[in-house]
């Protein structure tokens, strides 16, 4: 597959209205100059994009194809795109750019997912991945059952409408089997609908979700809400925590800690930045982003009319010099941005667009052993105690294997402390952020062997705002909005590896509180 610079083949057609293309290389930020070519086409004509020579397709790059379908569809144009990948697929779907398209994309990733029953033919999900639910027939009369297709995100408000409506005192059976994916913003909205059905003493059920959507339950303490015969994965959804945490308040009251937290009047003792000077504490993601965010601090700097102090924080480079509290912007981990908001203040503003903290389990590649079952009673080493990636890398592994729940943990302080302990051979495995591990040479790959991953898309970086600084994190948050905008800022995103930037929302804000004041407190 060519994964060279987007090249754009015309090809010949006997209907003249007709405009068909074969699309070779990768959709990257590149190759905006090669769609505008596209933009000239006849009004009211057909065309096909042949994706089957594209190995990939930026994230940042979609803006441009929406902008360019909005364009045909303006000129009455029919749009076909046919044999996309499994994954651009997803992005299309994702993205909303199926909606311009005349014909059904043509990928594995767009057909109809199998009915988990024969009892009733599943809705169609070729064009959208948005949640629908579909009652299934039932034995009893006390018992409502249901099937849910497609996503559990922001936008299930509306599906999950009709559940609140169900009668007193029956039993709820929610089939997992077809859903794909919960994020945190799901999970809040199925947290309120539990939340209803026990005042209403319904019993709850869960059954065939997958194991990442398992996992989220516990981690969330959803699991309290359903009855001891809830299943995942066609097994038991075991109301105990893997990570063994302190008593968790109830949700209800944990949920609206933050929204508390960043509307008080900040502390008398909080003096405002009487200087020109910000100070920008930034936790890279990945040890690819380091020069990036130094293009993007000149960057901010030239729109902000401000000099901006930069604090980078990765790997090695995190002895601090500043307590990241006395900063005046900081972009960090999930759970440091959500100390910052709950304990000093801090305004949340923006969060990567479809970029979330994942964990990567790693062993040496010379290791013998096979199973996470084969490293009973040996040691684990990650950075820190009170991160996202200990609590989802331990979930992870105690969900995997029971027995693993007793083992001994190490904290190195950063990351590659932990990398050279696994090495060295003073630990048998490690949690790391997956961007960090994909961000390591092929040289020290090479020595790693993935033995599990999370897919979650619950926590994320966030970029946010100490109190003192209101103004100067509206301005930031219009700049970095405005990013996409200009061809600087798109090659600033495109060193960073960032797509854009997205306010995070209430639910997504309140789901991160819950889990640290569950886990890290």
């Amino acid at each position: 597959m060519n994964s060279s610079k987007l090249k754009i083949l015309p090809q010949p057609s006997s209907d003249k209205l007709s405009q068909q293309f074969f699309l070779v290389g990768t959709v990257d930020v590149d190759a905006v100059d090669a769609l505008e070519t596209l933009y000239v086409l006849p009004p009211e004509c057909i065309v096909e994009l042949n994706f089957s020579q594209v190995d990939r397709v930026n994230s940042m790059v979609l803006a441009q194809l929406l902008k360019l379908f909005e364009l045909w569809q303006h000129r009455n144009s029919q749009i076909r795109v046919t044999n996309v990948n499994r994954m651009i697929g997803v992005l299309f779907k994702m993205t909303s750019l199926t909606r311009f398209l005349a014909e059904e994309l043509v990928s594995e990733a767009a057909k109809p997912m199998p009915a988990p029953t024969p009892v009733a033919a599943p809705p169609d999900l070729t064009a959208t991945d948005k949640l629908q639910i579909q009652p299934q027939p039932s034995r009893t009369a006390p018992e409502q059952l249901f099937s849910l297709y497609g996503m559990v995100d922001a936008s299930a408000v509306e599906s999950l409408q009709p559940l609140y409506v169900l009668p007193l005192n029956c039993a709820v059976t929610l089939d997992f089997a077809q859903v794909q994916r919960v994020n945190s913003m799901g999970l809040a909205q199925l947290l309120k609908l539990f939340q209803h059905w026990q005042e209403r003493d319904t019993s709850i059920r869960v059954v065939n979700a997958n194991r990442m959507i398992g996992v989220l339950f516990k981690m969330t303490g959803l699991t309290r809400y359903l009855s001891d015969d809830a299943t995942t994965t066609a097994d038991t959804v075991k109301l105990t925590a893997g990570v063994q945490a302190q008593t968790a308040p109830a949700a209800a009251t944990a949920a609206p800690a933050l929204r508390r937290a960043v509307d008080q009047t900040p502390p008398a003792a909080i003096q405002a930045n009487n200087t020109d000077r910000l100070s920008l504490w930034v936790s890279a993601q990945s040890s690819q982003q380091m020069n990036g965010w130094y293009f993007f601090n000149t960057y901010l700097q030239r729109h902000l009319g401000r000099e901006v102090h930069l604090e980078l924080s990765h790997g090695a480079m995190s002895e601090r010099r500043k307590k990241v509290e006395e900063m005046d912007i900081v972009f960090t981990k999930p759970f440091e941005a959500t100390r910052l908001m709950l304990e000093h203040h801090y305004q949340p503003l923006l969060r990567p667009i479809d970029q979330t903290d994942e964990v990567t389990l790693l062993v040496r590649s010379d290791d013998k052993r096979q199973t996470l079952a084969d490293y009973k009673g040996g040691k684990i080493v990650t950075a820190a105690p009170d991160s996202f990636v200990y609590l989802l890398g331990r979930f992870l592994l105690e969900e995997s294997e029971s027995s693993l729940t007793n083992m001994e943990y190490i904290f190195s302080g950063h990351d590659i402390k932990a990398l050279q302990m696994l090495l060295k051979g003073s630990a048998d495995i490690l949690f790391m952020l997956s961007e960090t591990y994909k961000g390591l040479s092929g040289l020290t790959r090479k020595m790693l062997r993935e033995i599990d991953q999370s897919e979650t898309a619950f926590a994320f970086h966030v970029f946010s705002a100490s109190p003192r600084c209101t103004e100067v994190g509206k301005a930031l948050s219009e700049v970095l909005l405005d990013m996409n905008q200009d061809s600087q800022g798109r090659q600033v995103l495109a060193d960073l590896g960032i797509p854009g930037w997205i306010k995070p929302t209430t639910d997504e804000c309140d789901m991160l509180s819950m889990l640290f004041n569950r886990y890290a407190l």
